[in-house]
């Protein structure tokens, strides 16, 4: 775990600070606790993801996507503690930081995350590449015509009596946190990896049902000609983690995730990007 203090710019980006955009409130589980206690707070939550904490230190995190492989061993290993599965390390940042660093520590160490700080080193948010985007949120869409730049145009699908062990497999396999239930080339639904963790914390069998009856069957759709501001607004707005981006007839093209949305940056270019964070020290 590293901790990272503020830096300062005459960039008018620049001025704003990670924690006025950081994610709240902080939910955190010692290291050495069972997995599935994570799982149940995340299920009971309705959050995907969770700090883990080694004598009240953040020294980790687990996420939506670290869950689908969490639970997956957890089949065969219910036993598992939280310090075996957990994504780390994790970084601090204090909550001046501007968010033009966040962005710099992201590319430099590969993460997504940072926990917050307040005055007291007291842990008061989680600052995401999604909560980057949000905070540049008009300018970063410019140049991106319309949600089809932005989805991931390949979809893991299954159809809907397949066992749901084998879907979260798939997932596994894959490193992704959803597939669409499919029937007759319709979707139905979606199974998650906030499905997983509600499933696995009831100790349901996995192996034992079908896909189509532990999904979500809450479906959100856009054209894939939809405006990206609108429809990323919407996003972040109505908490939405996903949803499908069809064409004219409705069928589907693609998916568009909260780690979609993420990359964003990812794809304008460098100069593009010193601009909308202050110039060249970020």
């Amino acid at each position: 775990m590293a901790e990272l203090g503020p830096v300062t710019s005459s960039g008018m980006c620049m001025k704003q600070t990670i924690g006025n955009y950081a994610s709240r409130p902080v939910y955190a589980v010692e290291a050495e606790a069972r997995t599935h206690e994570a799982l149940e707070l995340m299920s009971e939550q309705h959050i995907n993801c969770i700090v883990v904490l080694s004598h009240h230190e953040p020294v980790g995190i687990l996420t939506e996507r670290d869950v689908v492989f969490a639970a997956n061993w957890l089949l065969g290993q219910p036993g598992l503690l939280l310090k075996e599965v957990m994504n780390k390390p994790v970084m601090t940042a204090a909550e001046e930081m501007s968010v033009a660093q966040a962005y710099r520590i992201f590319c430099q160490h590969r993460i997504r995350h940072l926990v917050v700080r307040d005055a007291s080193l007291a842990m008061s948010g989680i600052f995401t590449q999604t909560d980057l985007v949000r905070s540049l949120l008009g300018e970063a869409l410019v140049g991106v015509r319309d949600v089809s730049q932005l989805m991931s145009p390949q979809v893991l699908q299954v159809e809907p009596h397949v066992p749901a062990r084998y879907a979260l497999s798939l997932m596994a396999r894959r490193s992704v946190s959803c597939v669409v239930v499919v029937d007759n080339d319709r979707p139905v639904g979606m199974f998650t990896g906030s499905d997983v963790a509600r499933n696995v914390a009831k100790g349901v069998d996995l192996n034992a049902v079908s896909v189509s009856s532990v999904m979500s069957s809450a479906i959100v759709t856009t054209p894939a000609t939809s405006s990206p501001l609108d429809t990323v607004g919407l996003m972040l707005k109505k908490s939405i983690r996903r949803l499908l981006v069809v064409d004219e007839y409705g069928v589907m093209r693609g998916i568009l995730t909260r780690t979609d949305i993420g990359r964003i940056l990812d794809y304008q270019p460098a100069g593009l990007v010193s601009h909308l964070l202050g110039g060249p020290d970020y």
